[in-house]
């Protein structure tokens, strides 16, 4: 079951919400992302891979710092990602996340007063795309962007690298790159 929503503002966007693991239709450009946060940490970690053309990816790491919840820190993942793919000149996007409770608050426009700054941001940089998207994908088929995030999450550190070659940090756990 797939749900959209046209906006009718400056850009055509859709936002969706996809919830069958077993159906993947995948659009690239795309960028899957994820935030790995751990209560007593200083920090979060983000990661993101742009599938840019087959065969042809690049892999967004960030350290950021603690936010209030795990819905803040995949959102604020979300803004990074967005951030680098303008930066990257994409004007169009399709974004996969596997936190479906941020798909939903994007797709459903609810005011969420305790994410409303995050939702200012969101709203300016989706006005940035031409054509943008977002939909839930399981986490078995984001694997590349959690070992991002976690990696992040472990340098301990505010941080952003963007890079079309892992990062060093992770190259013990590379093999998922290659099958996802």
């Amino acid at each position: 079951m797939a749900q959209k929503i046209l906006d009718q503002g400056r850009t055509q966007g859709t936002i969706s919400q996809e919830y069958d693991d077993d159906e993947s239709i995948s659009h690239l450009p795309r960028c899957q992302v994820d935030a790995s946060w751990v209560k007593d940490s200083a920090f979060v970690g983000g990661g993101c891979v742009f599938d840019i053309e087959p065969g042809i990816h690049t892999y967004g790491s960030f350290g950021i710092d603690q936010v209030l919840s795990p819905l803040h820190a995949e959102f604020n993942i979300l803004l990074c990602a967005m951030k680098t793919a303008l930066q990257l000149g994409f004007s169009t996007m399709s974004f996969e996340s596997d936190c479906l409770q941020l798909v939903k608050l994007i797709n459903d426009e609810e005011a969420w007063p305790i994410v409303a700054s995050e939702r200012n941001e969101f709203d300016h940089l989706h006005t940035l795309f031409i054509d943008f998207s977002i939909s839930f994908i399981a986490r078995k088929h984001n694997v590349r962007a959690d070992l991002l995030a976690k990696g992040a999450s472990s340098q301990k550190s505010l941080f952003s690298h963007v890079n079309s070659v892992i990062p060093s940090w992770l190259a013990s756990n590379a093999n998922p790159f290659i099958l996802n």
